[in-house]
């Protein structure tokens, strides 16, 4: 799984926010258009994830800088 962000997007940063631009709905695998619909689909439920976990550590604490996880993502940025 490695999707790859699309060209206007490619100087995007990891999220740490849910209000910020994930880049995942241009994003594209090299491979198979149907590698690329799977990769998105995996990238998009740990956003989820991460999102639902965000929000709840936001409200327990007001912590607010964890950056999307690596872990499930499948999607390279720009300050990985």
């Amino acid at each position: 799984m490695a999707l790859t962000l699309d060209d206007f997007q490619a100087s995007l940063n990891r999220p740490t926010k849910p209000s910020q631009p994930n880049g995942i709905a241009h994003a594209a695998n090299t491979s198979t258009p149907a590698n690329t619909k799977a990769d998105r689909a995996a990238t998009k439920a740990a956003y989820a994830t991460w999102n639902a976990e965000w929000k709840a550590t936001y409200n327990a604490s007001g912590e607010h800088d964890t950056e999307f996880t690596e872990a499930g993502s499948g999607i390279t940025y720009a300050d990985d």
